[in-house]
């Protein structure tokens, strides 16, 4: 009898620490499906997004191969991202929503101030063909998108009506349909003769 004791004791011990062996190995699991701080909070792929002003007109509307939002930082960001962004409300144009430009890069960084920090093979297209400012070309820029000032301290190509320039140092606002360019500036006028 004291034999069968010894091995039920020794069955119950070894079934005792294969259990707690089990609930070990599965910590380790656990511990992969912990989100790291560096982590982003959400990600996505090609994702569409409408964001509106306080007074519930579209502000912009951003669309992306690839997002992700760190909700630590407050930033989002996109990989090959298109931003259209619509007029400014003001008192002559309080009730249209239309799209005026459109931003793309091969990524950006959005901060939760509403700066759009776009970089690599970055073009701003006006979408109004009777725009005076009609398309800026460069490789980095820095766009509020709450004011639609535009600044650079890149190489800039700015192509209008009847005129294109290139130099360094871009402020501007997209609204207004404004560009400065502060350096090294070149201007080409096209003259129609009629």
């Amino acid at each position: 009898m004291n034999i069968r004791w010894n091995i039920v004791l020794s069955v119950i011990a070894l079934a005792l620490l294969g259990w707690f062996y089990s609930l070990n190995q599965s910590e380790q699991d656990l511990n992969t499906l912990i989100k790291k701080s560096d982590s982003p909070e959400y990600t996505g792929q090609k994702m569409r997004t409408t964001v509106f002003s306080p007074t519930g007109k579209k502000q912009y509307l951003a669309s992306s191969e690839s997002v992700e939002h760190f909700t630590t930082s407050g930033q989002t960001h996109f990989q090959l991202p298109e931003v259209y962004l619509f007029e400014i409300e003001t008192q002559e144009n309080s009730e249209k929503e239309k799209e005026s430009w459109k931003l793309s890069a091969s990524k950006a960084i959005l901060t939760k101030d509403n700066m759009l920090y776009l970089e690599g093979n970055v073009i701003a297209e006006s979408l109004f063909t009777s725009s005076r400012l009609q398309r800026v070309e460069t490789e980095s820029a820095v766009v509020n998108l709450s004011t639609q000032d535009i600044t650079s301290d890149k190489t800039v190509k700015i192509y209008g009506q009847n005129f294109h320039s290139t130099g360094l140092k871009l402020t501007g606002n997209l609204q207004q349909q404004v560009a400065t360019l502060k350096e090294q500036v070149n201007t080409y006028y096209e003259i129609n003769k009629q």
